[in-house]
């Protein structure tokens, strides 16, 4: 759980004068990070090192975060609302991503929630499948690949080196969702990256692909132009895990087809105070702290931020009046729900 976490009654009236109106009755958060502390893979002594990373390495602000913390944080933030989390390991490049697998599995079992498992870069998952009987396990729904574990690379990687061939085949010949953190700097202005995902979109129908973070859009840049080609294949996805630019959303929201959109908050950094705001072309954390990884005020007195997961809300309600004006019943209830309902049920 986040050091300082906590819920204010400002954050409430937030949500009471803003949101309470206009979000559903069930949610679905679809992207949902859980660890144990003992899976980071460093000591305490290493954690200034890896703090100016970025923020979900921010290990003395945040250890661990367990699925207890998800639903004690999410019950809070959205008060009055059946939510529900679909969750994955931390990717973080010295973890032990067999324990970060393994906890959860466990979770999965216990309360029968829905999990992506994270294959490492080389690992044939039909060996996996043998070994640890993926398809067996309630709420298995797919994979979450991650740039971060192609040792060596910083995460300048192309996509099949983070997602080897063994997961698509096995993912289109069961019907599975993989979730894809698009790689490198370029995202995708990078040519490799657009020629790779025509040739997944292509050769695995039957995998179902969903462009994190709206294929990292983060800003209006990053989106333009940029995901119209792969709008035309039924297996490509997007979730808008911590996309706090309403010009990005409302972009997506006019392009793609409501039934393919996901709600996801990439929690907990969704749980941390601030905003992830554009400057330059560049997206930065601003946070009610001076952090490493972020802007944030020298005195602690100046900020009055509400949490990251609120500015998520006001963009994707600014995007979806802007597209649907008043009507909004029917794609809210697909954004938050129904779509995520659709992977669950999952043949």
């Amino acid at each position: 759980m986040m050091r300082d976490y906590a819920y204010r009654d400002a954050d409430l009236a937030v949500f009471r004068d803003e949101l309470d109106g206009f979000l559903p009755h069930k949610i679905i958060d679809a992207h949902v990070h859980i660890w144990r502390r003992e899976s980071i893979g460093i000591t305490p002594d290493e954690y200034d090192a890896y703090r100016r990373y970025k923020p979900w390495t921010d290990f003395w602000y945040n250890e661990q975060f367990t699925a207890e913390d998800f639903g004690q944080c999410s019950a809070r933030i959205y008060p009055g609302r059946e939510i529900s989390g679909m969750f994955f390991g931390l990717p973080f490049e010295r973890a032990d991503i067999g324990a970060m697998n393994a906890y959860v599995m466990e979770n999965a079992a216990r309360h029968g929630a829905p999990f992506y498992y994270i294959p490492t870069q080389h690992e044939n998952i039909f060996e996996t499948q043998g070994r640890l009987d993926l398809l067996g396990r309630k709420g298995f729904v797919g994979f979450k690949p991650y740039p971060d574990l192609v040792q060596g690379t910083g995460g300048e990687c192309g996509i099949f080196e983070m997602l080897n061939r063994s997961v698509l085949e096995f993912s289109d010949k069961h019907g599975l969702t993989v979730m894809l953190h698009i790689p490198g700097k370029a995202k995708l202005r990078s040519e490799e990256n657009r020629r790779d995902l025509l040739e997944i979109a292509r050769c695995y129908p039957n995998a179902r692909i969903i462009m994190a973070h709206v294929g990292r859009a983060f800003t209006y840049r990053d989106v333009e132009g940029l995901i119209d080609f792969l709008l035309v294949y039924d297996n490509i996805w997007f979730d808008t895990a911590c996309v706090n630019d309403p010009m990005v959303l409302e972009y997506l929201f006019r392009r793609a087809h409501p039934g393919k959109l996901l709600y996801g908050t990439d929690a907990p950094i969704a749980y941390y105070r601030g905003k992830d705001v554009t400057l330059n072309n560049k997206h930065y954390f601003v946070t009610d702290k001076l952090v490493p990884w972020g802007f944030g005020p020298t005195n602690d007195s100046l900020a009055q931020l509400t949490l990251i997961v609120y500015e998520e809300l006001r963009a994707i309600l600014f995007a979806m009046k802007a597209v649907h004006g008043k009507a909004l019943a029917i794609p809210v209830e697909k954004f938050f729900y129904q779509n995520a309902q659709q992977i669950l049920a999952r043949p």
